[in-house]
């Protein structure tokens, strides 16, 4: 075992979790810059109507990620705890398993999608003069998603050895190809949204093409053997066991999405999808710095658990809920205070710009408590702790949002859906919260400690 992953139990807390995290952060915000990047040229280029139409592909691309996550999440969670606890050939097939996995996952996605791409866009909203553009943007994406899939599980492959600046540089050159090919695509070749899909697609196979670069040149821990990769039935299982929550997690957002395009087209109008889709957008960059700091987060606390460094495995669980909460707070007053310059560079519509600001205003009353939820759920798949994962993976977007969704509409109209998304930040940390206090507990009593 390499000297790096050795320092996960070793080296200060607060650095370490600044040096595992700031490069997932950064990478998480290149990965969220594909979306924004689209919808800024598609927004000047196209209109609200293209904005739109890809806001209706979201919830599709959000399960195309739920099924990269699956395998990536579950073993990295296996990955990191192997090394931890000294075991490199069970680190090793698990990064086996999920290269077959991986495989498997993005050929079908990719032919599912397309087979059944009507009923599907359908079914989130896509209709009338919105579907053409949903419709000629989904075609495309979904012929890259094995590429997708792949460089998702990867990532988290090379996270998991607490390598997370390979994976930030991937991102790094993956996104600043994007940023070129979209303004070339929409306006060098009038592409509209057709070009924005060609643009995501190739910039995720230099993705994935950069990661491979990186395995064989031996600088790994773990090696990417393509004729080992196949399912082994007790990794398999552990990696799906953990992997689930967070395809869960975002399957449910990708539900979510959906039911408010479904929603919006209901009580509000094309404008309003258009609206939602900017914001989206601008909240997508948001979440991502608090996942590239669940990223750093994980195979920190999965590793001193595994070593059985009980003690310090609650300092990184205490100092990582404080850090996401900060940040939350800071995004918070952002939006409340302003929202109109946040939301203007999209667009040039006076209406879009007018009612995107108040939606983006009203979505993030309840921002500030947002980390504090996505850091307590992250800690029970860092564990290896499947039930209470998949539970508070659940509660925030299925168990809360999509019943105050269906209720708040009947009663406010269009701004019943934007005030779905405050109160199901409440009362989703309200629900988190005895969890997370009891887990500190448990560790406390690990070691030994104090119990407070």
């Amino acid at each position: 075992m390499n000297r790096r992953t050795e320092s996960l139990g070793r080296d200060p807390v607060g650095p370490l979790l600044l040096r595992l995290s700031l490069p997932g952060v950064v990478g998480m915000l290149v990965q969220a810059s594909y979306n924004v990047v689209d919808a800024f040229f598609i927004g000047r280029g196209v209109g609200p109507l293209g904005l739109a139409g890809t806001a209706v592909a979201f919830p599709l691309q959000l399960l195309i990620l739920a099924m990269g996550t699956f395998g990536g999440v579950g073993a990295q969670s296996l990955i990191s705890r192997s090394l931890g606890a000294r075991d490199l050939p069970r680190a090793q097939g698990a990064l086996d398993v999920l290269g077959a996995l991986s495989l498997v996952l993005g050929i079908a996605t990719a032919l599912v999608g397309l087979a059944w791409l009507d009923p599907l866009l359908a079914l989130v909203g896509g209709s009338g003069e919105i579907l053409p553009y949903a419709r000629s943007y989904m075609r495309i994406i979904l012929l890259g998603v094995p590429a997708l899939i792949l460089g998702i599980a990867l990532s988290h492959a090379v996270r998991a050895e607490g390598d997370v600046r390979t994976s930030m540089h991937a991102m790094l050159v993956s996104a600043g190809a994007n940023f070129v090919l979209d303004p070339l695509f929409i306006f060098g070749l009038h592409g509209g949204v057709a070009g924005a899909a060609w643009a995501t697609v190739l910039s995720q196979v230099v993705l994935v093409l950069w990661l491979l670069r990186h395995y064989r040149s031996g600088a790994s821990v773990l090696r990417l053997r393509p004729r080992e990769f196949r399912f082994r039935r007790n990794l398999l299982g552990e990696i799906a066991a953990v992997g689930t929550s967070e395809w869960v997690r975002i399957s449910a957002n990708a539900l979510v999405v959906g039911a408010v395009v479904r929603s919006l087209a209901l009580h509000g109008s094309p404008l309003a999808v258009a609206a939602y889709g900017i914001v989206s957008r601008l909240l997508s960059l948001a979440f991502m710095p608090l996942f590239g700091l669940t990223q750093g987060f994980m195979p920190l606390l999965g590793y001193n658990y595994g070593a059985g460094l009980h003690g310090r495995a609650r300092q990184v669980l205490v100092l990582s809920l404080q850090a996401a909460t900060a940040f939350s707070a800071v995004v918070w007053f952002l939006c409340l205070v302003f929202p109109s310059l946040l939301v203007a560079p999209f667009t040039a519509h006076e209406d879009l710009l007018a009612l995107g600001s108040r939606s983006l205003r009203a979505m993030t009353l309840g921002f500030f408590l947002v980390g504090f939820q996505i850091l307590g759920a992250a800690t029970f798949q860092a564990l290896g702790k499947a039930r209470p994962a998949l539970f508070l993976s659940l509660s925030r977007q299925v168990l809360l949002f999509l019943p105050l969704l269906l209720l708040l509409p009947r009663w406010c109209g269009l701004w019943g859906v934007w005030l779905a998304f405050p109160l199901s930040d409440l009362l989703s940390a309200l629900l988190t919260l005895p969890f997370v206090l009891s887990q500190i507990r448990e560790l406390e009593e690990a070691e030994g400690g104090r119990i407070v």
